[in-house]
């Protein structure tokens, strides 16, 4: 029999890999919802599809399952304060006085985002303590001027870009 694994270890073991910061929304029964999320990957080109893993007990897992659609939202260094409160377990004011638009499904879409995917719920998959959900890209954004922030070791950093040239290559 395998010996259970040490949950700080895990912790500690997954917090080694750097990660995006996103913001995921939805808009359920005329009420805006939304939760940070590092959990997220891209999936299939044709078609596109993306994913992301939402804690089971999260209110936003609930809001996106009952409207059907959601929007991942990459945040960028002028989103610090946006993460911090998204990633409040206290869902009260979120949003305030943060600025956002919205696009096909009526999902926020944060103004300042890196980049952008408004999404309707291709399919949703039990994952342990999170579940699975995979998004069809119905509309995405993209700003090549903004810096991400990412997720390192339980710290959001905001990295300088530079792009380092593998030997070999110009």
């Amino acid at each position: 029999m395998t010996p259970p694994i040490d949950t700080a270890l895990w912790r500690e073991a997954m917090g080694g890999f750097l990660t995006g910061v996103t913001v995921v929304t939805t808009l359920s029964g005329g009420k805006i919802a939304g939760t940070a999320v590092n959990a997220f990957s891209a999936l299939s080109q044709d078609p596109p599809l993306l994913l992301v893993c939402l804690d089971r007990s999260s209110r936003s897992l609930e809001a996106i399952r009952s409207s059907g659609f959601f929007a991942v939202n990459i945040l960028s260094e002028t989103h610090m304060e946006v993460v911090r409160r998204f990633s409040s377990k206290s869902a009260d004011d979120r949003f305030r006085d943060v600025p956002y638009t919205s696009e096909a499904t009526g999902a926020p879409v944060l103004t300042g985002s890196v980049a952008w995917f408004d999404c309707s719920v291709h399919a949703i998959h039990e994952g342990g303590d999170h579940e699975i959900v995979v998004g069809r890209v119905l509309r995405l954004g993209s700003d090549n001027a903004a810096t991400p922030l990412a997720y390192h070791r339980g710290n959001i950093w905001c990295l300088p870009a530079r792009e380092i040239v593998p030997e070999g290559r110009s």
